[in-house]
């Protein structure tokens, strides 16, 4: 979830206060993240037609299994709508239960409709219409919030791979690795927000990114809220890769599966896909090969849990995109 999410996000907010929707940049955006999810699309069922092997694993699948995915992706879900329900609170909106959870499955299904995270613009929209939640103060909680991700993943990966390593040398460039986000993720605290002036894009957004994350730190207890609220989600995501590699015929120790989900966790840095299908899967494949717990089985565990995701997003997506424009109805028709 995060370079391509923000700048939407921030496109967003700049287009609302220029009042101009850049049609043509939207045309050629939505053309090629077409072309990439078909792509991406094809190159899944080209690789399990060359690999009829993993179409076997993937009879596995019992109900139980479908109905523990089912219910961990849930909670997922859920966790997503929390995190939304306490940063709103902190601007002194109350979002009711099918509020924050209904814009929580509307974004998941809207971020595989929509080119690069669209689903975060039906977010936005709905929160500023319906409580006047201002589109700049949504981006930059939204870059406090990949602060937060990058910051929870990286120290656990590193605390995780530490005693590890010094055992097994082969683990030392995945430490390395979380320590160099976490170094960086640090260093980037000390960059003076005066010197990210000017018009230029990178630096706005950088300095986005930086004032939004400066406004949770100061509110220890939100901060603390949401660490914990992040922490639970990776162990949530964890959960979904022991269950997905136990359905396929193929279990790995917790600790695999939850170093699984905070390496593929940075994929996010990679959104060229709707929903970043295939980025995703490949990233898990990888990850899986590095640790031992083969790369078929990483990208098909990996591709049980997409399966799964897909199917929440547009069970409930559609449910809770009727309800939330209600809502939506009922407060324009209660303006003068």
């Amino acid at each position: 979830m995060a370079n391509a999410d923000h700048n939407a996000c921030a496109q967003a907010a700049a287009d609302a206060r220029s009042g101009k929707a850049p049609r043509g940049r939207g045309t050629i955006r939505s053309a090629a993240s077409l072309a990439a999810l078909l792509a991406a699309v094809a190159g899944i069922c080209a690789y399990l037609w060359y690999h009829p092997a993993l179409v076997g694993h993937l009879l596995l699948l019992s109900p139980w299994d479908a109905l523990l995915l089912s219910v961990l992706g849930l909670l997922a879900m859920a966790t997503n709508g929390i995190y939304q329900r306490v940063v709103s609170k902190q601007f002194g909106i109350d979002l009711a239960p099918r509020e924050w959870f209904g814009l929580a499955a509307v974004t998941a299904m809207g971020n595989y409709l929509t080119p690069f995270s669209g689903g975060l613009f039906a977010r936005a929209i709905y929160l500023k219409r319906r409580h006047d939640f201002p589109y700049t103060d949504f981006a930059a909680v939204l870059a406090s919030n990949y602060m937060i991700v990058i910051a929870v993943v990286s120290v656990t990966g590193t605390a995780v791979l530490l005693p590890l390593a010094a055992e097994d040398r082969s683990l030392w460039p995945l430490l390395l690795f979380f320590a160099a986000a976490l170094s960086i993720l640090s260093l980037s605290l000390f960059v003076p927000l005066k010197g990210l002036a000017g018009r230029h894009r990178l630096p706005l957004r950088a300095r986005q990114v930086l004032e939004g994350f400066a406004r949770m730190r100061r509110d220890r207890a939100l901060l603390a809220r949401l660490l914990g609220i992040t922490l639970f989600n990776v162990a949530l995501g964890a959960l979904l890769y022991v269950a997905a590699f136990h359905a396929i015929g193929s279990p790995v120790p917790w600790r695999t599966a939850l170093l699984i989900y905070l390496l593929t966790s940075f994929a996010f840095l990679i959104n060229i896909t709707p929903g970043n299908l295939g980025v995703q899967e490949i990233a898990a494949g990888l990850a899986a090969a590095l640790l031992g717990a083969g790369g078929e089985m990483g990208f098909l565990a990996s591709l049980v849990i997409r399966a799964v995701t897909i199917l929440l997003a547009f069970t409930l997506g559609p449910i809770f995109s009727c309800i939330l424009t209600r809502e939506l109805a009922a407060v324009r028709d209660g303006e003068p």
